[in-house]
């Protein structure tokens, strides 16, 4: 009897958790720090997305990263007005991304339960290792994956890096995710199939127009409509 089975690789960022929008929120009490400098919230929002491009060139994701990101934005802003009251308020907003625990979607735990018994589930996300390694452990979804797999960056070089490591069928493999740049544009490039969840509050730096690849292409709602297809 054939295998019917899939293999589902799964983003894990604002595909099974709650991200960015911690890391708006972050952004808005930085703001309320540096409103009294006087640039307009345009400004800093631009000011700020072109630090965090350069810092993710040079040193990778990561959230504590992003806090640098933030103090050196501030200090350029300033010049000569810094003030290491202002410095401190903003590495103090650190708790903001790291104080509570991530809020997992709905139907997110159920979905996986259901989908870990008919097909193979492996973790696929990037960013700092340790960082995402704690992630997946204090939301104790790790037990229904395979394997986790955390990469500096997802392109088509990870993907097909990750189909080989695995031996990998192509034409049953499924990119699970909320972003066109990292989950679905590489994955349909190497001839993989993907599932697009779009974000509730996406990521700028993760915007791209989805491009037609060699595998096939679901757009879903919902992490739970994934119970409907698979």
């Amino acid at each position: 009897m054939p295998d019917r089975r899939q293999v589902l690789l799964i983003d894990a960022d604002d595909t099974l958790w709650e991200t960015n929008r911690r890391f708006q929120r972050t952004f808005h009490a930085y703001f309320d720090i540096v409103a009294a400098l006087g640039y307009p919230p345009e400004e800093v929002r631009q000011r700020v997305n072109d630090a965090e491009r350069e810092r993710i060139r040079r040193q990778g994701y990561g959230e504590s990263k992003y806090i640098e990101t933030l103090v050196e934005s501030y200090r350029e802003l300033a010049g000569p007005r810094a003030q290491a009251a202002d410095i401190e308020a903003i590495r103090g907003l650190s708790q903001l991304l790291f104080g509570n625990p991530l809020r997992i979607f709905d139907g997110v735990r159920e979905t996986l339960s259901y989908l870990a018994i008919r097909h193979r589930l492996l973790l696929f996300t990037k960013g700092d290792f340790e960082e995402q390694g704690r992630k997946v452990a204090g939301t104790d979804l790790g037990g229904f994956f395979e394997s986790r797999e955390i990469v500096p960056e997802k392109n088509s070089e990870a993907y097909q890096a990750l189909v080989e490591r695995h031996g990998l069928p192509p034409e049953v493999v499924w990119m699970v995710g909320d972003s066109p740049r990292s989950d679905i544009n590489p994955a349909l490039a190497v001839g993989l199939n993907a599932v697009y969840i779009p974000a509730e509050h996406p990521w700028e730096h993760e915007h791209e127009e989805i491009r037609p690849g060699r595998g096939r292409l679901l757009v879903l709602e919902r992490f739970s409509d994934l119970r409907e297809h698979f």
